[in-house]
């Protein structure tokens, strides 16, 4: 059988995300499908959120005073600040730390009392989490190609324009991998000159699902690259040894399939 090789929750993080106004049913609704989406939670989850009603103490706060009491707290991973230009904008704010040496001596802010801070597409925010997390790029790069001129942040800088951009959904389905393993009769290969030459490094053959298996799984197969394979990780932590000419490949999902229902986080909204 197919054996589709899953993304655990632990290996994304989770961050808080402070509501810190009144949103509708539906307004709530869009904005949750919207991280979905950006986020890949149906494939390989980027990053996952808390969302909370954001306590009494923050009731008109500043993102700055926030951060604070987080790092007083525990707390000093970033977080998430859904407030009304989720509606207005399609945007939420994501609240790094103050800003550090690196941070002045690139001129992104004018002091290390200055909070790094930028709104966000919701789309576009669990891939900004990954990139600046890693300093790939940093976020005061991304906020100095903006229009507005804000770089160096100061302690008065206003963003009013958000950062990345809405993605297609259907694109957004049909171009993730995932990793899945098939054992011999499942898959197909060919030597084909003409179907290598178009692999960029061209191996010695190509493979992939049998196409009447490709649409049994919801999946979509194009040729690629094998991987031979002797056992899976099991849901318990064990190992399962898988019959003599299994392989690993890379497939998509059919973007016209409806994915399952995403779980939250324990707690969130």
């Amino acid at each position: 059988m197919v054996h589709l090789i899953p993304s655990h929750l632990d290996d994304a993080d989770t961050l808080k995300a402070y509501l810190v106004t009144q949103l509708s049913d539906n307004e709530l609704q869009n904005f949750k499908r919207a991280f979905e989406k950006g986020a890949k939670v149906h494939l390989k989850p980027m990053m996952h959120l808390q969302i909370t009603q954001a306590p009494v103490k923050y009731t008109n706060a500043s993102h700055a005073h926030m951060r604070s009491q987080e790092n007083k707290a525990g707390n000093t991973k970033p977080f998430v600040v859904i407030d009304r230009d989720v509606v207005d904008k399609g945007a939420v704010w994501y609240v790094a730390g103050f800003a550090d040496d690196f941070d002045v001596e690139c001129n992104f802010a004018a002091s290390k009392k200055v909070l790094m801070k930028a709104l966000v597409h919701t789309e576009h925010l669990a891939i900004s989490h990954v990139c600046w997390s890693e300093g790939n790029p940093p976020m005061g790069e991304e906020l100095e190609s903006l229009d507005e001129n804000i770089t160096p942040l100061r302690l008065d800088s206003e963003q009013s324009q958000p950062l990345g951009a809405d993605d297609d959904e259907e694109e957004l389905w049909s171009t993730d991998e995932v990793e899945i393993v098939a054992e011999h009769g499942e898959y197909e290969t060919t030597t084909d000159p003409e179907i290598l030459s178009n692999m960029g490094s061209p191996p010695r053959k190509a493979v992939r699902l049998v196409p009447a298996i490709a649409q049994q799984e919801n999946l979509i197969s194009d040729w690629t690259w094998p991987e031979n394979i002797k056992e899976i990780s099991t849901p318990d932590n064990g190992r399962q040894r898988l019959p003599a000419r299994s392989i690993r490949l890379a497939a998509r999902f059919d973007p016209q399939v409806p994915r399952l229902r995403y779980e939250w986080p324990e707690g969130s909204l």
